[in-house]
């Protein structure tokens, strides 16, 4: 009894940890694609303001 409830309580603990991780991961890329695009925004105002 006591090593199912250890393993139960683990595969709980992995399962959060993954699930945290993937949450990161998305918000990482989010931020990412934001960036790129100001920079994008930033560098297609700089070209219009040369001409």
């Amino acid at each position: 009894m006591a090593d199912n409830y250890v393993e139960n309580h683990y595969n709980d603990y992995l399962k959060a940890k993954a699930k945290k991780e993937a949450a990161r991961k998305h918000r990482q890329h989010q931020y990412l694609e934001a960036y790129r695009k100001r920079l994008a925004q930033q560098k297609k105002e700089e070209e219009e303001t040369q001409k």
